[in-house]
């Protein structure tokens, strides 16, 4: 009876938000009554004339046998009515919470344990100050961070628990979209240095509060009671889930702290601001960050995250600003070195390692350091994205693939996890799926699902005007966007729009020179763009490569011979679409130099990045390309006329492969003319079609409008 009385007030007591010390109290009064009632059991016995002591009843006249069967048959109906409610607790209450979540949050592991998981929604800020929002956030970010510490236990991504804020959702669909069964939740008050945190641990099957608790304390106590929290949770959850303490023997993780809350303050708004990759809010995470160093040099985090948010900003494809490759590496490697000097072990240290060697064109020190970060730290995404983007970028395809599976599960609703899993859709012709995340995108970002869909249309499909369409409407929302004017300015000179596209992007008119054959003004805008990033070796590839094209195959080579040697022996890949055309273009010149046995060997490594691309099921237009620059320096006719068809058809759309010195031995053959006549006819509609998007239907009309002459004589059409 004991035992049904706890199960029934668990229900009422987890459902109506009362105290923990209600159910404890409870708890109490049936353990210290348990006792007495043995001794009344054991002192007195029930007869018809009442309760009496039992060495006052008549042996013979005794009716214990009868009485007995009365509680055998009252505890044989207790026990029905408890296994009764126990079903009803099991599959009805549970069920109805858990339905779905059977597989996404209660997955079992080796040996056959529940999953071990959690996620830390963002705490609501309570204060009178809408601004104080980055300071919640803040502190749940906190909590998320060094509950990931804790081993076996499996801790939900920032952006993905994020995504849930302000939104009164009921706590077992988070639960399930974001896979974990268990879910922390609070608010923090805070009014001039006074705060007032309180925090709850939810079981997201059944919804009890497994723990609860509030502290009012002092700012300047804040990394303590972040440490209080994160120990009071990991406490509750080792007795249910039986997890380790931290990464030290006996050791509780802790949050690093800065010596003043102010510096912390600031630290915290820099880190928020960068988690919002915009341009204007990584430059005021700068600004941020370095007040807070301003007040506490030695706060290592704080050199960590200011090293990130500048280099987020450095020029190029996918970029949030326009700083050089060498203002990245003055600014950002100080404060790197500085954290490291501070704290070797921390993790957001490591992920800046991880994100300048990426920038770098370095994938085996950017693989070697992400693997640093995240045993510190498991869910830190962005780490993973980085990760996934040095083994897309070193030509490791089905480890890049496992990762990308592996971000999607850490944090299913991250915003650029979904993004790159879209492109990853589509390289693996799953194009339907490939919208779908797309469309699933603009839930959380309009301008995120406009870029994709254009990405997919242009890069997969070959649908030029679809394309425009949609960068458009990203345009309309952000003129500013360096990126999206660069893929704009690329379709454009797709399509023989040429000053348009100089218009639209001035950084790209280096690839529309190049496109347009206008080699010599190309070769010194590239060059020009080199001075200006010192250090970048994706410049330095995008220079070999117009002066390849230009037919300038020596000095091309030299410096594809020097791209080779600092990639370690990795194919040379452009990251902006990963193509190994440029290793592809290297295999040629050796042999234009006579060295047949070298021109070997680098064919051999662009074969070798086709098969493993196959192999991890990627077919798209950049593998076909290479595939036909293959067959053309081997001569097989055949291959180099099924693969640039086949390139068409995945969404080639520029004559910038038909002009590859490997293909001019094919440029008399009539079916390699017929290839580029329909080529042509493609990129002739495709013209008509944008014309008549831009003039008269075009998303940005109030921040962009094409040149007068590009819309000069053209017609509306009926």
């Amino acid at each position: 009876m004991a035992w049904l009385v706890l199960q029934v007030t668990d229900v009422i007591v987890g459902n109506i938000a009362a105290p923990a010390w209600v159910f404890h109290v409870l708890l109490l009064f049936l353990a210290v009554g348990f006792p007495f009632a043995i001794f009344l059991a054991w002192a007195y016995e029930l007869t018809p004339e009442g309760l009496k002591r039992e060495h006052e009843v008549d042996r013979s006249r005794s009716v214990t046998p009868q009485t007995g069967k009365k509680l055998d048959h009252l505890i044989i109906g207790v026990l029905i009515v408890a296994l009764a409610y126990f079903a009803y607790d099991k599959f009805v209450l549970t069920g109805a919470g858990e339905a779905g979540l059977v597989e996404a949050t209660r997955h079992t592991v080796t040996g056959g344990e529940p999953d071990k998981s959690i996620a830390v929604l963002p705490f609501v800020n309570m204060s009178s100050d809408p601004e104080q929002e980055y300071f919640s956030d803040g502190i749940s970010e906190e909590l998320l961070n060094v509950l990931a510490q804790f081993p076996g236990l499996r801790v939900a991504a920032r952006t993905s628990a994020f995504q849930f804020k302000g939104r009164n959702q009921d706590i077992a669909d988070i639960a399930k979209q974001l896979h974990v069964n268990h879910i922390l939740e609070g608010s923090v008050r805070k009014s001039g240095n006074r705060l007032r945190i309180t925090a709850q641990l939810i079981d997201a099957g059944s919804g009890f509060h497994l723990w609860s608790a509030s502290w009012d304390r002092e700012l300047d106590d804040i990394f303590v009671i972040q440490d209080e929290i994160s120990a009071a949770i990991g406490d509750a959850l080792k007795i249910e889930l039986q997890l380790g303490a931290g990464n030290s023997p006996g050791a509780l993780p802790s949050i690093p702290a800065a010596t003043t809350a102010q510096a912390y303050e600031y630290y915290l708004k820099g880190r928020q601001l960068i988690n919002g990759r915009s341009s204007d809010g990584l430059q005021e995470a700068v600004k941020a960050l370095e007040l807070a160093l301003a007040i506490d040099e030695r706060y290592a985090p704080a050199h960590a995250q200011l090293a990130i948010a500048i280099m987020l900003q450095k020029s190029g494809g996918g970029s949030y600003g326009n700083l050089s490759m060498q203002e990245v590496l003055a600014r950002a490697v100080p404060h790197l070195d500085r954290a490291f000097a501070l704290n070797p072990d921390l993790a957001e240290a490591f992920g800046a390692r991880t994100l300048i060697a990426t920038l770098s064109s370095d994938y085996a020190t950017a693989l070697k350091n992400s693997e640093k970060a995240l045993l510190l730290n498991p869910s830190y995404v962005d780490v993973i994205n980085w990760r996934y983007l040095a083994f897309m970028n070193s030509g490791q395809w089905a480890e890049a693939m496992e990762t990308m599976d592996h971000m999607m599960a850490v944090d299913p609703l991250s915003i650029i996890g979904r993004i790159n899993y879209a492109f990853a859709l589509a390289r693996t012709s799953r194009i339907e799926q490939a919208r779908q995340t797309a469309d699933e995108l603009a839930q959380q970002t309009s301008r995120g699902s406009f870029m994709v869909h254009g990405m997919i249309a242009g890069d997969f499909l070959g649908e030029v005007t679809d394309s425009n369409r949609w960068y458009l409407r990203n345009l309309a929302l952000d003129p500013g966007n360096v990126f999206i004017r660069h893929r704009l300015a690329i379709n454009f000179t797709a399509i023989g729009e040429f000053d348009e596209a100089r218009h639209l992007a001035p950084e790209s008119r280096w690839w529309t020179n190049a496109i347009q054959q206008r080699w010599g003004v190309a070769i010194e805008q590239t060059r020009q763009r080199l001075v200006d990033n010192v250090g970048d070796n994706q410049v330095r590839m995008h220079l070999a490569n117009v002066l390849h094209m230009s037919g300038d195959l020596a000095a091309a080579q030299l410096i594809y011979e020097e791209l080779l040697v600092s990639t370690g022996g990795y194919a040379l890949l452009e990251a902006a679409n990963t193509s190994v055309m440029p290793t592809a273009r290297m295999a040629y010149g050796r042999l234009a130099a006579g060295d047949t046995t070298g021109a070997g060997e680098i064919l051999a490594m662009v074969k070798k990045d086709i098969r493993l691309r196959k192999q991890a099921g990627i077919r798209d237009s950049y593998m076909l390309r290479a595939a036909a620059m293959v067959a053309a320096i081997e001569g097989d006719h055949e291959q180099v006329l099924a693969n640039l068809d086949a390139a068409i058809d995945a969404g080639l759309r520029d004559h910038f492969m038909f002009r590859e010195p490997a293909m001019q031995p094919y440029l008399e053959d009539p079916e390699f003319q017929a290839i580029v006549a329909r080529l042509d006819a493609i990129l002739q509609e495709e013209h008509r079609k944008t014309l008549q998007l831009i003039c008269f239907n075009n998303p940005a009309s109030e921040v962009w409008r094409p040149l007068p002459a590009s819309c000069e004589g053209v017609e509306e059409a009926g």
